[in-house]
């Protein structure tokens, strides 16, 4: 179940890291999987796909923290760095793969892989 996000986690001090939160970060991305929505008709049938991509602003608001709190967690604790670069790399992995199969708009994949460091063009 998703947790509120706390806005007072910004304006005062962040919450102290616990096992807790790795343990609901974990519980994060493996809730993050697509799924296929049934539209329309029984006699016409239309599909179409409920996407659900791991974000660090998603894993904040799951947590109930501010996006600051996960940046230093994950410069203290390499648990929760590994955590955050796991998130990266099934982010990586779906917007690759589902942008080339065409279940992603490609030009909103391609976009959000340039924060993985994908650009277009060759270098000179």
């Amino acid at each position: 179940m998703t947790q509120k996000y706390n806005y007072k986690h910004r304006a005062g001090r962040p919450p102290e890291y616990s096992e807790d939160y790795l343990k609901k970060a974990e519980e994060y991305l493996l809730s993050c999987e697509d799924e296929e929505i049934e539209k329309g008709t029984e006699d016409r049938p239309v599909y179409s796909l409920k996407v659900k991509i791991p974000t660090k602003g998603g894993l904040a608001k799951y947590l109930g923290v501010a996006r600051d709190t996960l940046y230093d967690w994950s410069s203290k604790y390499p648990e929760f760095s590994d955590i955050m670069e796991s998130l990266s790399a099934e982010q990586e992995d779906k917007l690759i793969n589902n942008g080339l199969s065409g279940d992603y708009n490609p030009t909103i994949a391609k976009v959000l892989l340039t924060k993985h460091g994908y650009r277009e063009g060759t270098d000179v």
